[in-house]
């Protein structure tokens, strides 16, 4: 996919009308400290979330994302915690958005916690889109989106791993331009809503998903101490849903000319790692 097409979906989700505005599925992990498997809050889910019990806890944290619970990552599993979308979604563009805290530890190179989508609940998920933290282990880049393989792109600059208690709000959109397969999965970390024209981060390439049916959490190489937190995962249709704006809200709603102005930038705009995860 050209950066040229990669513009014109963007553009395309600057136009979606507020109106149009549609959370798919959300959870803030608000349930009593314990297991997440078994847990069956939030919208928009087929059912409860599966989980690995050794390596998943929901926690209230020393530090708050914003909501009372969280789920806490501390161990390595591929299908650390998944769940499967009430109804499989097949639009052309979906965003997915969720907080990420370092509670405990320092990662090291190749740390990784991903947020995964795919048809299936089982398998490791590497050649699927996957999007979240990847250290570099220098402290420089360590999140990144891919849509398949175990390499992809990273937020410059976006030294996450080493400083612990600060949440971090990263924001993808999963996309393509035509029917079949999705072909690009664009990455914002802590974005404003006028940053919709500039990723942090996009990455190309055949997902093999025409359709998203299950949302996980895949984690390699974490040590023992190291303790990562998230919280209100949500998968939405719009810019303005993946960074909390309610509809109601039109202070922070650009106006019709602004749109248009970000529209016609994005149309113009050339957009620019132990065991491998």
């Amino acid at each position: 996919m050209t950066f040229q097409k990669i513009a014109a979906a963007l553009a395309l989700c600057a136009f979606t009308p507020l109106s149009m505005a549609a959370i798919i599925a959300s959870d803030n992990f608000d349930y009593a400290t314990g297991e997440v498997a078994g847990q069956n809050g939030g919208s928009g889910w087929a059912g409860a979330w599966s989980a690995n019990t050794g390596v998943t806890q929901v926690v209230t944290p020393s530090t708050s994302l914003g909501g009372s619970n969280a789920l806490q990552v501390t161990g390595n599993n591929n299908n650390a915690a998944y769940r499967q979308l009430s109804s499989a979604f097949s639009g052309n563009s979906l965003f997915v958005d969720f907080y990420i805290q370092l509670d405990a530890g320092v990662l090291s190179a190749n740390d990784f916690l991903g947020l995964w989508l795919d048809t299936a609940s089982t398998g490791d998920h590497t050649n699927r889109p996957n999007i979240g933290i990847k250290a570099d282990g220098s402290g420089t880049n360590d999140v990144f989106v891919r849509t398949n393989g175990t390499n992809g792109a990273f937020a410059a600059s976006s030294n996450i791993g080493t400083t612990n208690d600060i949440t971090y709000h990263i924001v993808g959109l999963l996309s393509r331009t035509a029917p079949g397969n999705y072909t690009s999965f664009s990455m914002w970390l802590d974005p404003m809503f006028a940053d919709l024209s500039t990723p942090d981060a996009v990455m190309t390439g055949n997902t093999g998903l025409s359709q998203i049916n299950y949302v996980g959490f895949r984690s390699v190489n974490l040590d023992s101490g190291d303790v990562l937190l998230i919280d209100g995962l949500q998968l939405s249709t719009t810019w303005s849903e993946a960074l909390r704006i309610s509809t109601s809200t039109t202070n922070d709603v650009p106006e019709p000319g602004t749109a248009a102005l970000i529209g016609l930038g994005l149309l113009g705009l050339g957009l620019s790692k132990r065991r491998k995860a």
